[in-house]
């Protein structure tokens, strides 16, 4: 070999070392040496510094692929990456367990492909709320999860557990499902659909706010020899109270109209939130549980505000989850500020007046027929509720003791006998309505006998 051949061949292994250790993200990449590099920069453009990036699965599992922190320069690098599409997490804060700020990028990346961000963080968002759980699958369910989907933002919990994690600004799809992947595996193969087993719910998240859905109710009904679940759907859409779609509202469906199971004023029982568009989706309930007709009610509250937005549909008729159709559509609520109630009531037994016989130690239940706002007070005194649905609403009473009510709620009590209402008009513009009073005379044997 001649001198020149040597030298051609070692410039050539020059050049083709100094490519191959570059730390740059030019040059060829072959499958198994993508590269994804950036700068991470705080709200106010300086470098952020020690941001924990994740790259996580793009999938229900949100599997945790790899992991660094951005240098004293905001600058994170992640090489030899697998061509897929995965999501980048990126967490800052100021101490061991606040994150001050966040965001997340869902990428895709191309064999060959070297990826250069920009990334400026934003405020994160919060969603805190209450799992409650009706499982009639049969199925031991322990802990259960509540994820942003395809992240590892979220929180484990048991059922009746509070809930308070960070979360993305914007529209998010949070994931509720039980947190064993095993017991997940059971529920498919006995027959529930994904849908059911991952409810998922969507909602709109403001930077630095905390969004709280209320209780939310997991819910997995009885499934029959031959895998069906023969339940109707309900479907509307909420309007905000400009009359766009309101997106993160909380809905309920009242079958109790009398409240005859509610143990006090604060039973709001998120089942599921209504998505960008305002459009929500439920199982409708079972024809047991209805006696003559329900309602479906609409609340919305953020930590910020003093008066919930709320909403309440028209009656909706018992017969009407008989018809053929598989969705039973409720049509547009709009939701108005909440209304207040203060008042009183006082106990009347046959003709007598004094005081002492008016404000006797006795438990009287009030509430608003339709809705989850009752409560339960002694004789003569002050009554007062809020977050209630503005316009005519009928203010319903009737005896507070547990037998009495234990014989309402089984039957074998005639709510005409025990139970007195008064149609009122609640204020607009969250206003309070101040009623002068209300009386309540119990039934007596011969009254009911007669």
């Amino acid at each position: 070999m001649t001198r020149l051949s040597l030298f051609l061949l070692s410039l050539a292994s020059m050049f083709f070392l100094a490519c191959g250790s570059s730390g740059g993200l030019s040059g060829t990449a072959t499958d198994t040496e993508n590269t994804v590099a950036g700068i991470v920069l705080k709200a106010d453009s300086s470098a952020a510094v020690n941001v924990a990036v994740r790259m996580v699965a793009a999938t229900s599992t949100a599997d945790l692929l790899d992991s660094t922190r951005t240098d004293s320069a905001g600058y994170f690098k992640f090489v030899h990456v697998t061509a897929d599409t995965f999501n980048l997490e990126f967490r800052y804060g100021s101490g061991k367990s606040v994150l001050e700020s966040g965001s997340r990028r869902a990428l895709a990346l191309k064999p060959g492909e070297a990826l250069k961000l920009n990334v400026q963080l934003s405020k994160a968002a919060y969603v805190a709320g209450v799992l409650s759980v009706t499982n009639a699958s049969g199925v031991n369910v322990g802990s259960f999860s509540v994820n942003e989907d395809s992240s590892t933002f979220g929180s484990k919990m048991l059922a009746g557990d509070s809930f308070l994690f960070v979360a993305d600004a914007g529209p998010v799809n949070l994931v509720i499902a039980p947190a064993d992947t095993l017991v997940v595996a059971r529920l498919l193969a006995k027959g529930y659909p994904d849908s059911m087993v991952h409810q998922r719910i969507s909602l709109h998240l403001n930077a630095g706010d905390t969004l709280d859905i209320g209780s939310y109710a997991w819910k997995l009904p009885a499934i029959d020899s031959l895998g069906v679940i023969s339940r109707k759907v309900l479907s509307g859409v909420v309007l905000d109270t400009a009359g766009k779609p309101a997106a993160g509202v909380s809905v309920h469906i009242v079958t109790d109209l009398y409240g005859f199971s509610v143990s006090d004023s604060s039973t709001f029982i998120t089942q599921t939130v209504t998505d960008s568009l305002g459009r929500w989706f439920l199982q409708a309930p079972d024809t047991s549980v209805v006696d003559s007709a329900f309602r479906v009610e609409f609340q919305y509250k953020k930590n910020s505000e003093t008066r919930a937005l709320v909403g309440i549909s028209d009656y909706i008729l018992r017969s009407a989850l008989d018809d053929e159709d598989d969705t039973l559509d409720i049509g547009n609520t709009r939701l108005q500020t909440s209304a207040s109630f203060l008042g009183k009531i006082s106990l009347v037994i046959g003709n007598a007046a004094s005081e002492d016989t008016l404000c006797w130690n006795y438990t009287i239940k009030v509430g608003f027929k339709g809705t989850s706002h009752f409560t339960r007070v002694s004789a003569c005194a002050a009554i007062s509720m809020s977050g209630l649905a503005p316009d005519a609403q009928d203010l319903v009473y009737y005896s507070g003791d547990n037998v009495i009510v234990s014989g309402l709620i089984h039957g074998t009590l005639f709510p005409a006998d025990y139970v007195r209402s008064i149609s009122v008009s609640l204020p607009m513009n969250g206003g309070t309505l101040e009623n002068q009073g209300l009386t309540y005379t119990p039934p007596t044997v011969t009254s009911i006998s007669n």
